[in-house]
């Protein structure tokens, strides 16, 4: 089998902008030598296709001279754009900013220009206390010695060795307290990734003893870190949010969003975080039955970008699509207005073929269970089954996420609400197999699947009724446990049976418990 062509150098210039690209023409102009015109004629090339294609690149430049060593043409390239956006971005953030300051203080200090490297120095030191950037202060510190060292210790007191040894130490230690922060938060994400929300008591406890860490008992002090104190709320909206405790995450999240905008200089370097706060407290304000409070904050969502300076990019373009999109679907179908979900269908599918294989085949997925979703709460259950199979046909055989597993379940609904019964058997028992592989299950699926199996089995309109009734009845003990609640962000099943009962429709009775779940918030 032929080794595939590495397409590292296509990525990065696919990456790049209009203005990097113009400014990459004029530094090879600068910087390139007498009649070496390789690097240019090989980035346009490059640039050229949406896919890279090296067959076509060796053919186009078979007369050329480098095309015998593409590879080093190829490397050559790479570092000549990564050295030119180096200097396009040279004072684009504090931390560029900085970084290149230290490298000036090197050569100094190597021409041995000791007084001009102190106030080059002084200044670093300035800049990265006024952005709080630690890394940096331990590198100002470790020149500061370097210098003093210089000098035979002149003009240097006890006092000052004191002050410089009480501040290297009390930055280490906020380090410290970060990296214990970080690696918390990531073990627990971990946890989450693998394997969503907690659904027993086992894993509850789990997330509970985790909470007990001594980095995690208080929140940090005023004085520490305003990154060791997002780390603090973002590990306890996190726990909070595995175990369903959405009140506690609203506050956490909240927490999390004004500390963020009160020190937009120390997180400038991460405009995305405010991103991930905000969608994630839209969210949880959604599952709060606070709607209001959701829409308002998607609006300041979609204005964020600009409030925080964020240069545009293919990045955000997909984040801002991805995201604005997922959550106003996840907005109208919680309210049950599911005719304005299917305003964004055009959106969705624009965005499906624009971002292609960028958008990953998780959020791929989400966006065709809402849409199929919306088409279900409208009761168009034949374009509901077409986004089912496009989202059921397009996984992998062991994809087990939750966004598939609903994705069955809603497919014998829709089956069973259409009249087509035909295949209702046949994906019972698909669906049945596929939740034995599932090592983790919600106490409504296998409730879902007998209630399905026993109705077919039904032969009369009593019979049928009753089913319903005890179904009913079933599902609001299970929904009153909170580890059981997550089933609501997909599927409302106590409006479905409500509708079966009642013969109101889908859409009227998700409203009404909206209204409810609002006035109880």
């Amino acid at each position: 089998m032929p080794r595939k062509s590495q397409d590292h150098v296509h990525r990065l210039i696919r990456s790049m902008s209009s203005a990097e690209r113009r400014y990459f023409k004029l530094f090879i102009g600068r910087h390139a030598p007498e009649g070496g015109t390789n690097p240019q004629l090989l980035f346009d090339a490059i640039a050229g296709m949406d896919h890279y294609d090296e067959s076509a690149i060796r053919t186009q430049f078979k007369h050329e001279a480098f095309i015998k060593h593409l590879a080093i043409a190829k490397r050559r390239l790479y570092e000549t754009i990564l050295r030119c956006l180096d200097v396009f971005h040279a004072e684009s953030s504090v931390d560029a900013r900085l970084n290149r300051s230290l490298h000036h203080v090197e050569i100094l200090y190597q021409r041995a220009l000791y007084t001009d490297a102190e106030k080059m120095l002084h200044n670093v030191r300035r800049l990265a206390e006024a952005h709080h950037r630690a890394p940096v202060l331990l590198a100002v510190a470790e020149w500061e010695r370097r210098l003093i060292e210089c000098h035979n210790y002149a003009q240097v007191s006890e006092g000052d060795l004191d002050r410089l040894a009480a501040d290297a130490t009390s930055i280490m230690e906020e380090q410290l307290r970060i990296a214990g922060l970080w690696d918390l938060k990531s073990r627990l994400l971990l946890i989450l990734y693998r394997e969503g929300q907690v659904r027993d008591e086992g894993t509850r406890s789990r997330v509970r003893a985790f909470l007990q860490h001594p980095l995690l008992r208080k929140e940090p002090l005023e004085g520490s870190s305003a990154k060791a104190r997002f780390y603090f709320h973002h590990i306890h909206s996190a726990a909070a949010f595995a175990v369903s405790d959405m009140g506690s995450c609203q506050q956490h999240l909240n927490a999390n969003l004004s500390l963020l905008n009160a020190n937009k200089e120390q997180f400038s370097g991460d405009p995305n975080l405010v991103l991930g706060v905000m969608s994630n407290l839209i969210y949880t304000y959604t599952r709060l039955g606070r709607s209001s409070e959701a829409v308002d904050l998607l609006k300041q969502f979609r204005t964020a970008p600009s409030q925080w300076n964020m240069p545009e990019s293919d990045d955000l373009d997909l984040k801002l699509f991805s995201t604005t999109t997922s959550l106003e679907l996840s907005i109208h179908s919680r309210l049950g207005a599911f005719d304005k979900a299917l305003e964004l269908v055009p959106v969705v599918e624009r965005g499906l073929a624009r971002h292609g294989e960028r958008l990953g085949p998780v959020r791929k997925a989400a966006f065709r269970y809402q849409v199929a979703y919306a088409y279900f709460g409208v009761g168009d259950h034949d374009k509901a089954m077409r986004w089912l199979n496009d989202l059921l046909n397009n996984v992998g055989t062991r994809d087990s996420s939750d966004t598939v597993c609903f994705g069955r379940m809603l497919q014998l609904i829709t089956r069973l609400d259409s009249g087509k019964t035909d295949l209702l058997t046949y994906t019972l028992r698909n669906t049945e197999r596929f939740l034995r592989t599932r090592e983790r299950q919600y106490k409504f699926e296998p409730l879902l699947l007998t209630f399905i199996r026993d109705l077919t089995k039904a032969r009369t309109e009593e019979a049928r009724r009753s089913l319903m009734i005890t179904f009913r009845d079933k599902l609001g003990t299970i929904l009153s446990d909170p580890l059981e609640q997550a089933v609501l962000d997909h599927f409302d099943p106590i409006a479905w049976i409500e509708s079966k009962l009642t013969g109101k429709s889908y859409a009227a009775l998700v409203r009404v418990r909206a209204l409810d779940l609002k006035d109880a918030a």
